[in-house]
């Protein structure tokens, strides 16, 4: 974790001092002077026109802090020169609610203010001045969006990434500095706009610690957060509002002339911050991912969970370790998956499902799809087993609990779908060399056991050996009509010419 002293100040030992014609009134613009620092290709200098949008802001000021002021928000305008260029090339939707925050803040001198507050700025950033990912957090979420990992992968990395700086600032105190700052300015109102803002931004972030614990999901913290910020913002915050629209309409309305330099100007700043605020209610999708996901459990990867001993009982000596492994934990597995769809209504009804439940996927097109399975902990003691599917650029899911429970003095597996209120009895049974046959029994809806219409869901496990030599587990998920009467079976494979293999999901998983 950074500490205050690994974030670089703003402060320059030789601060600059006013030298040349004021730019805003046409003259030759001479820099004061050129201070050491690590931007990308500049070495941030000291205009007269920046140290008159200084005098604007602290007219009392004595001329050192005015040259302070001044130098911080030149850093602040640079920070959002970086953060544009980062987010065009790894853009999402987060992303918005990030560059409205940052314009906000350069648009209200927030950081020319306050030092504690520029070297939160540095803390939050997603680069550093070299324009390179700022933490290996970061380096994550940009490589996600270099391979066009899809969208909702990537907004989970951003989380993670922004929640860990959160927590960095935190735990160096960044937070508590500021409060002891603002503190010497309590009677000076522009103060009380920057303590609004920490108190709708960072103060609303109580879930961050345990989303990062895997208590919560990332998303749920971030829903959390976004209602407070947004309630805080529309009951105390209106002045605050205040101020960005003041300003906003200012850095419109009024031409400043400045040199060429590698600065955001003030109008482009104010374009990206009214741009942001009509996009950012994308952010919505997040928020509702993340109520979704607020009763998952607890991430965990060590965890296991005995299910197979508890169905099978003596008999789990038939299957083969690693298939019991994978059904223990399997967040423990590195996975591949292919769809089969053999019939044009079993794909109609794959996109359907997919399209309107948000469950399963009907990519059949795609010979190889990477997955990741994880895995969480209810409150009860229940498994709840995630099933990340990347195909291309859009990420499926399937979403249940596995749960044992007692079914005529019987251990019986159920998968259950919390959302849709589903409920499916499953058969367990070992095959033939160490495989295992998982298979719908029945189905209840809202703890009512709807009728058999010929429709069974399967899973055949077995081990094999790859090309390698080394031990893999294939598991082919089967959608399968099978009526258990004669009429039946005419109707489906003689009237309706139904095949009793409609489609299949093949995983191919090894242990990581």
């Amino acid at each position: 974790m950074p500490t205050a002293s690994d974030i670089p100040t703003l402060e320059a030992t030789n601060r600059p001092q006013f030298v040349g014609a004021d730019c805003s009134s046409g003259g030759v613009a001479t820099p004061v002077s050129a201070v050491a620092c690590d931007f990308r290709d500049y070495e941030p200098s000291l205009f007269p026109c920046d140290l008159d949008d200084a005098r604007r802001h602290r007219p009392q000021a004595p001329a050192e802090e005015t040259n302070a002021f001044a130098f911080r928000q030149l850093r602040s305008r640079r920070r959002l020169t970086l953060m544009l260029e980062f987010y065009r090339a790894n853009h999402c939707r987060l992303a918005r609610l990030h560059l409205l925050a940052a314009s906000a803040i350069t648009l209200g001198r927030f950081a020319g203010y306050s030092r504690s507050f520029d070297k939160l700025g540095e803390a939050f950033m997603p680069v550093g001045q070299s324009g390179a990912p700022r933490t290996a957090e970061w380096a994550l979420y940009s490589e996600a969006c270099r391979t066009k990992r899809p969208l909702e992968l990537r907004e989970e990395l951003w989380l993670a990434a922004h929640m860990k700086d959160v927590e960095a600032a935190r735990e160096a105190e960044m937070d508590r500095e500021f409060q002891v700052e603002a503190a010497a300015h309590s009677n000076d109102a522009v103060w009380g706009l920057l303590k609004r803002h920490m108190e709708v931004t960072i103060g609303v972030r109580l879930m961050d610690h345990a989303a990062l614990l895997g208590v919560v999901a990332y998303e749920t913290a971030f829903a959390e957060s976004l209602r407070m910020t947004v309630s805080r913002l529309f009951t105390a915050g209106w002045s605050l509002l205040g101020c960005y629209a003041w300003e906003t309409t200012r850095a419109l309305l009024i031409l400043r002339r400045e040199p060429r330099r590698a600065l955001v100007s003030y109008r482009r700043a104010a374009l990206a911050l009214i741009r942001h605020s009509i996009t950012a209610w994308s952010a919505s999708r997040v928020f509702r991912r993340g109520v979704r996901a607020r009763e998952r459990g607890r991430q965990t990867s060590e965890d296991g969970w005995p299910l197979l001993e508890q169905v099978l009982g003596e008999r789990i000596t038939e299957v083969h370790p690693m298939i019991s492994r994978f059904y223990t934990n399997p967040s423990r597995f590195k996975v591949k998956a292919s769809l089969e769809l053999h019939t044009i209504p079993a794909k109609l009804w794959s996109w359907l499902a997919t399209l309107i439940i948000g469950q399963g996927f009907y990519e059949s097109d795609q010979r190889e799809i990477e997955a990741r399975f994880r895995i969480f902990r209810r409150a009860d003691g229940s498994m709840h087993f995630i099933r990340e599917l990347y195909c291309k650029n859009a990420l499926r899911v399937f979403d249940s609990d596995f749960i044992v429970r007692d079914v005529n003095g019987h251990a019986t597996l159920f998968e259950v779908f919390v959302d849709m209120k589903v409920d499916v009895e499953m058969e367990v049974e070992p095959t033939a060399e160490g495989g295992l046959l998982i298979k719908s029994r029945s189905i209840c809806l809202r703890g009512a056991r709807l009728p058999f219409i010929g429709l069974r869901v399967e899973f055949q496990s077995r081990v094999l050996k790859n090309s390698l030599g080394r031990d893999t587990l294939e598991i082919d998920g089967n959608l399968l009509m099978q009526p258990r009467t004669r009429f039946g079976r005419f109707v489906a494979y003689g009237v309706m010419r139904r095949p009793e293999h409609l489609g299949c999901i093949h995983y191919v998983a090894e242990p990581v």
